[in-house]
Protein backbone atom coordinates (compact mmCIF):
# COMPACT_ATOMS: atom_id res chain seq x y z
CA UNK A 1 0.00 0.00 0.00
CA UNK A 2 1.58 3.33 -0.93
CA UNK A 3 0.95 6.28 1.13
CA UNK A 4 0.97 9.93 -0.16
CA UNK A 5 1.57 13.25 1.91
CA UNK A 6 -1.53 15.07 1.52
CA UNK A 7 -1.00 18.20 -0.81
CA UNK A 8 -2.03 20.96 1.99
CA UNK A 9 0.25 19.02 4.11
CA UNK A 10 3.35 19.58 1.35
CA UNK A 11 2.18 22.98 0.13
CA UNK A 12 2.29 24.39 4.13
CA UNK A 13 5.69 23.07 4.47
CA UNK A 14 7.00 24.88 0.69
CA UNK A 15 5.23 28.27 1.94
CA UNK A 16 6.81 28.13 5.96
CA UNK A 17 10.20 27.31 3.56
CA UNK A 18 9.61 30.45 1.47
CA UNK A 19 8.75 32.31 4.65
CA UNK A 20 11.91 31.89 6.44
CA UNK A 21 14.29 31.75 3.50
CA UNK A 22 15.31 35.33 4.19
CA UNK A 23 17.52 34.09 7.17
CA UNK A 24 20.14 32.38 4.77
CA UNK A 25 21.32 35.77 3.76
CA UNK A 26 21.03 36.78 7.23
CA UNK A 27 23.39 34.31 8.47
CA UNK A 28 25.61 34.65 5.63
CA UNK A 29 26.56 38.17 6.48
CA UNK A 30 28.18 37.01 9.88
CA UNK A 31 30.32 34.68 7.70
CA UNK A 32 28.56 31.62 9.45
CA UNK A 33 28.01 28.05 7.61
CA UNK A 34 24.55 26.83 7.43
CA UNK A 35 21.76 24.20 6.19
CA UNK A 36 18.53 24.42 6.15
CA UNK A 37 15.51 22.17 6.54
CA UNK A 38 12.09 23.25 6.26
CA UNK A 39 12.31 23.67 10.63
CA UNK A 40 15.28 23.14 11.48
CA UNK A 41 18.25 25.28 10.78
CA UNK A 42 21.98 24.38 11.35
CA UNK A 43 25.18 26.74 11.85
CA UNK A 44 28.46 25.77 11.75
CA UNK A 45 31.26 27.36 11.70
CA UNK A 46 35.61 26.78 11.93
CA UNK A 47 36.83 28.03 15.54
CA UNK A 48 40.05 29.92 14.70
CA UNK A 49 39.72 31.96 17.81
CA UNK A 50 37.22 33.07 20.72
CA UNK A 51 36.11 35.95 18.09
CA UNK A 52 34.55 33.12 16.53
CA UNK A 53 31.85 32.16 19.59
CA UNK A 54 31.40 35.98 19.23
CA UNK A 55 30.15 35.60 16.10
CA UNK A 56 28.12 32.67 16.57
CA UNK A 57 26.24 34.49 19.25
CA UNK A 58 25.93 37.66 17.22
CA UNK A 59 24.22 35.72 14.47
CA UNK A 60 22.06 34.34 17.33
CA UNK A 61 20.83 37.16 18.71
CA UNK A 62 20.21 38.77 14.91
CA UNK A 63 18.49 35.69 14.30
CA UNK A 64 16.37 35.79 17.48
CA UNK A 65 15.38 38.99 16.03
CA UNK A 66 13.74 38.47 12.92
CA UNK A 67 12.12 35.58 13.90
CA UNK A 68 10.32 38.01 16.97
CA UNK A 69 9.95 40.76 14.48
CA UNK A 70 8.51 38.26 11.93
CA UNK A 71 6.11 36.58 14.87
CA UNK A 72 7.89 33.58 15.06
CA UNK A 73 10.01 32.29 18.14
CA UNK A 74 13.43 30.52 18.58
CA UNK A 75 13.20 28.06 21.01
CA UNK A 76 16.54 28.17 23.21
CA UNK A 77 15.44 24.76 25.12
CA UNK A 78 15.28 22.87 21.58
CA UNK A 79 18.54 24.16 20.48
CA UNK A 80 21.98 22.49 20.59
CA UNK A 81 25.56 23.19 20.47
CA UNK A 82 28.48 20.92 19.51
CA UNK A 83 32.13 21.57 19.49
CA UNK A 84 33.80 18.59 16.71
CA UNK A 85 37.24 18.12 16.54
CA UNK A 86 40.00 15.33 17.29
CA UNK A 87 40.47 14.71 20.89
CA UNK A 88 43.75 16.18 21.16
CA UNK A 89 42.26 19.67 19.59
CA UNK A 90 39.74 19.48 21.61
CA UNK A 91 41.96 18.78 25.02
CA UNK A 92 43.92 21.78 23.81
CA UNK A 93 41.39 24.00 22.98
CA UNK A 94 39.73 25.87 25.45
CA UNK A 95 36.73 24.30 26.87
CA UNK A 96 33.80 26.18 25.84
CA UNK A 97 30.84 24.84 28.20
CA UNK A 98 27.64 27.40 27.29
CA UNK A 99 26.70 29.98 23.87
CA UNK A 100 24.26 32.53 24.69
CA UNK A 101 21.37 33.27 23.21
CA UNK A 102 19.68 36.85 24.62
CA UNK A 103 19.57 35.78 28.40
CA UNK A 104 19.30 32.23 27.82
CA UNK A 105 22.40 29.65 27.75
CA UNK A 106 22.63 26.67 25.46
CA UNK A 107 24.88 24.31 27.12
CA UNK A 108 27.76 22.82 25.05
CA UNK A 109 26.95 19.12 24.53
CA UNK A 110 29.03 15.97 23.70
CA UNK A 111 26.67 14.94 20.52
CA UNK A 112 23.79 16.22 18.93
CA UNK A 113 20.89 14.39 16.52
CA UNK A 114 21.22 15.34 12.85
CA UNK A 115 18.72 13.62 10.74
CA UNK A 116 18.50 10.56 12.75
CA UNK A 117 22.49 10.37 13.09
CA UNK A 118 23.82 10.69 16.50
CA UNK A 119 26.73 12.61 15.98
CA UNK A 120 29.65 13.20 18.96
CA UNK A 121 31.93 16.07 19.13
CA UNK A 122 34.90 13.19 17.75
CA UNK A 123 33.13 11.67 15.27
CA UNK A 124 33.98 8.41 16.42
CA UNK A 125 30.00 7.60 16.11
CA UNK A 126 30.45 5.05 18.98
CA UNK A 127 26.84 6.18 20.46
CA UNK A 128 25.15 5.97 16.67
CA UNK A 129 26.17 2.65 16.15
CA UNK A 130 24.56 1.97 19.75
CA UNK A 131 21.52 3.61 18.91
CA UNK A 132 21.43 1.31 15.93
CA UNK A 133 22.29 -1.47 17.50
CA UNK A 134 19.51 -1.32 20.06
CA UNK A 135 16.80 -0.53 17.51
CA UNK A 136 17.74 -3.13 15.35
CA UNK A 137 18.02 -5.70 17.87
CA UNK A 138 14.24 -4.57 19.20
CA UNK A 139 13.15 -5.60 15.47
CA UNK A 140 14.90 -9.17 15.44
CA UNK A 141 13.38 -10.16 18.35
CA UNK A 142 10.16 -9.44 16.87
CA UNK A 143 11.05 -11.22 13.44
CA UNK A 144 11.80 -14.02 16.09
CA UNK A 145 8.85 -14.27 17.75
CA UNK A 146 6.59 -14.56 14.06
CA UNK A 147 9.46 -16.02 12.56
CA UNK A 148 7.75 -19.77 11.98
CA UNK A 149 4.66 -18.22 11.20
CA UNK A 150 5.94 -17.19 7.73
CA UNK A 151 7.82 -17.76 4.77
CA UNK A 152 11.46 -17.67 4.19
CA UNK A 153 11.04 -14.79 1.31
CA UNK A 154 8.30 -12.87 3.99
CA UNK A 155 11.09 -12.85 6.41
CA UNK A 156 13.43 -11.62 4.33
CA UNK A 157 11.17 -8.68 3.15
CA UNK A 158 10.60 -7.83 6.86
CA UNK A 159 14.01 -8.06 7.92
CA UNK A 160 15.41 -6.34 5.09
CA UNK A 161 12.98 -3.19 5.47
CA UNK A 162 13.13 -2.92 9.26
CA UNK A 163 16.67 -3.78 10.13
CA UNK A 164 18.92 -3.59 7.11
CA UNK A 165 17.42 0.03 6.00
CA UNK A 166 18.48 1.15 9.45
CA UNK A 167 21.87 -0.72 8.91
CA UNK A 168 22.29 1.22 5.47
CA UNK A 169 20.92 4.81 6.71
CA UNK A 170 23.41 6.77 6.11
CA UNK A 171 26.24 4.19 6.76
CA UNK A 172 28.66 6.24 4.43
CA UNK A 173 29.41 7.93 7.73
CA UNK A 174 30.83 5.04 9.09
CA UNK A 175 33.85 4.83 6.81
CA UNK A 176 36.93 4.45 8.46
CA UNK A 177 35.33 4.39 11.83
CA UNK A 178 36.74 1.92 14.72
CA UNK A 179 36.71 -2.17 13.98
CA UNK A 180 34.87 -2.41 17.27
CA UNK A 181 31.90 -0.38 15.69
CA UNK A 182 32.33 -2.44 12.41
CA UNK A 183 32.14 -5.74 14.46
CA UNK A 184 29.12 -4.75 16.61
CA UNK A 185 27.22 -4.10 13.71
CA UNK A 186 28.10 -7.13 12.03
CA UNK A 187 26.62 -8.82 15.20
CA UNK A 188 23.00 -7.69 14.45
CA UNK A 189 23.37 -8.16 10.98
CA UNK A 190 24.68 -11.93 12.34
CA UNK A 191 21.74 -12.35 14.53
CA UNK A 192 19.32 -11.30 11.59
CA UNK A 193 20.51 -13.30 8.98
CA UNK A 194 20.35 -16.36 11.23
CA UNK A 195 16.69 -15.50 12.03
CA UNK A 196 15.63 -15.37 8.99
CA UNK A 197 17.40 -18.20 7.50
CA UNK A 198 15.84 -20.36 11.11
CA UNK A 199 19.30 -21.36 12.01
CA UNK A 200 20.76 -21.82 15.71
CA UNK A 201 22.76 -19.15 17.35
CA UNK A 202 25.73 -20.66 16.98
CA UNK A 203 25.91 -21.71 13.49
CA UNK A 204 28.56 -20.11 11.34
CA UNK A 205 27.03 -16.83 9.72
CA UNK A 206 29.31 -16.19 6.98
CA UNK A 207 27.19 -19.26 5.11
CA UNK A 208 24.29 -17.78 6.05
CA UNK A 209 25.03 -13.98 4.27
CA UNK A 210 25.93 -16.12 1.32
CA UNK A 211 22.69 -18.19 0.77
CA UNK A 212 21.05 -14.02 1.29
CA UNK A 213 23.55 -12.59 -0.85
CA UNK A 214 23.71 -9.63 1.85
CA UNK A 215 26.97 -8.13 1.61
CA UNK A 216 28.90 -7.91 5.18
CA UNK A 217 28.95 -4.40 7.07
CA UNK A 218 32.11 -2.89 5.55
CA UNK A 219 31.38 -3.62 2.29
CA UNK A 220 27.75 -2.44 2.43
CA UNK A 221 29.76 1.25 3.19
CA UNK A 222 32.12 0.78 0.81
CA UNK A 223 29.44 -0.22 -1.81
CA UNK A 224 27.15 2.82 -0.47
CA UNK A 225 30.43 5.18 -0.95
CA UNK A 226 31.39 3.93 -4.44
CA UNK A 227 27.77 5.03 -5.36
CA UNK A 228 27.53 8.54 -4.06
CA UNK A 229 31.33 8.45 -5.98
CA UNK A 230 29.52 7.51 -9.42
CA UNK A 231 26.73 9.84 -9.10
CA UNK A 232 29.11 12.64 -8.17
CA UNK A 233 31.48 11.62 -11.56
CA UNK A 234 28.71 10.60 -13.82
CA UNK A 235 26.06 12.77 -12.57
CA UNK A 236 27.41 15.89 -10.92
CA UNK A 237 24.95 15.18 -8.18
CA UNK A 238 24.81 16.15 -5.64
CA UNK A 239 26.99 19.20 -6.21
CA UNK A 240 28.50 19.43 -2.84
CA UNK A 241 29.75 15.95 -3.08
CA UNK A 242 31.04 16.44 -6.77
CA UNK A 243 33.07 19.29 -5.74
CA UNK A 244 35.21 17.65 -3.17
CA UNK A 245 36.42 15.32 -5.91
CA UNK A 246 38.84 15.93 -9.10
CA UNK A 247 39.80 13.02 -11.75
CA UNK A 248 43.21 12.73 -12.04
CA UNK A 249 44.77 13.74 -15.42
CA UNK A 250 47.89 11.92 -16.18
CA UNK A 251 51.07 14.34 -17.47
CA UNK A 252 51.20 12.33 -21.01
CA UNK A 253 49.24 9.90 -22.63
CA UNK A 254 49.10 6.62 -21.06
CA UNK A 255 47.17 2.87 -22.03
CA UNK A 256 44.81 3.61 -18.58
CA UNK A 257 44.34 6.98 -19.64
CA UNK A 258 40.81 5.74 -20.96
CA UNK A 259 40.22 4.72 -17.04
CA UNK A 260 38.60 7.64 -14.76
CA UNK A 261 41.30 7.74 -11.84
CA UNK A 262 40.18 10.20 -8.91
CA UNK A 263 43.20 12.82 -7.74
CA UNK A 264 44.04 11.16 -4.05
CA UNK A 265 44.70 14.33 -1.66
CA UNK A 266 46.81 13.94 1.03
CA UNK A 267 45.63 14.18 4.94
CA UNK A 268 47.47 14.63 8.20
CA UNK A 269 45.17 13.01 10.19
CA UNK A 270 43.44 9.56 10.66
CA UNK A 271 40.09 11.89 11.71
CA UNK A 272 40.73 13.56 8.18
CA UNK A 273 41.12 10.75 5.85
CA UNK A 274 37.32 9.76 6.90
CA UNK A 275 36.23 12.65 5.25
CA UNK A 276 34.77 11.78 1.51
CA UNK A 277 36.90 13.63 -0.32
CA UNK A 278 39.44 11.14 0.75
CA UNK A 279 37.42 8.03 1.10
CA UNK A 280 36.15 8.64 -2.71
CA UNK A 281 39.09 8.72 -4.54
CA UNK A 282 40.39 5.65 -2.10
CA UNK A 283 37.33 2.85 -2.84
CA UNK A 284 37.22 4.20 -6.47
CA UNK A 285 40.56 3.81 -7.44
CA UNK A 286 40.64 0.45 -5.66
CA UNK A 287 37.80 -1.19 -7.97
CA UNK A 288 39.07 -2.95 -11.37
CA UNK A 289 39.19 -0.76 -14.33
CA UNK A 290 36.10 -2.70 -15.91
CA UNK A 291 33.86 -1.14 -13.47
CA UNK A 292 35.54 2.45 -13.82
CA UNK A 293 36.75 2.86 -17.59
CA UNK A 294 32.60 2.82 -18.69
CA UNK A 295 30.26 4.57 -16.69
CA UNK A 296 27.20 3.51 -18.25
CA UNK A 297 23.69 3.64 -16.17
CA UNK A 298 23.56 3.80 -12.59
CA UNK A 299 21.85 0.98 -12.58
CA UNK A 300 24.56 -1.39 -14.33
CA UNK A 301 27.39 0.60 -11.73
CA UNK A 302 25.35 -0.67 -8.95
CA UNK A 303 25.06 -4.29 -9.99
CA UNK A 304 28.59 -4.92 -11.17
CA UNK A 305 30.18 -3.20 -7.70
CA UNK A 306 27.98 -5.23 -5.78
CA UNK A 307 29.15 -8.12 -7.41
CA UNK A 308 32.88 -7.14 -7.22
CA UNK A 309 32.14 -6.26 -3.66
CA UNK A 310 30.24 -9.73 -2.62
CA UNK A 311 33.19 -12.14 -4.37
CA UNK A 312 35.51 -10.15 -2.12
CA UNK A 313 33.38 -10.42 0.86
CA UNK A 314 32.98 -14.12 0.07
CA UNK A 315 36.78 -14.48 -0.03
CA UNK A 316 37.36 -13.32 3.27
Amino acid sequence: MLFRRPTRVRSRSLLFSLYVSPIANLISGFGVNHVQYADDTQLYVSLRNEGDIQTVNDCFRALHSWFVINGLSLNPNKSEATILGTSARQRREVCISQITLNDAHIPVATSVKSLGVVIDNTLSLNQHVSSMGKAAGYHIKALRCIRKFIDEDTAKMIGSSMVGSRLDYCNSLLYGTSNANIDKLQRVQNSLARVVKLRGKFDHATSILAELHWLKIRYRIQYKVGILTYKAIAENKPSYLAELITVHTPARELRSSSTTTLHVSRSKTVFGSRAFRHAAPAIWNSLPPALTQNLTTIATFKRALKTHLYRQSSCC
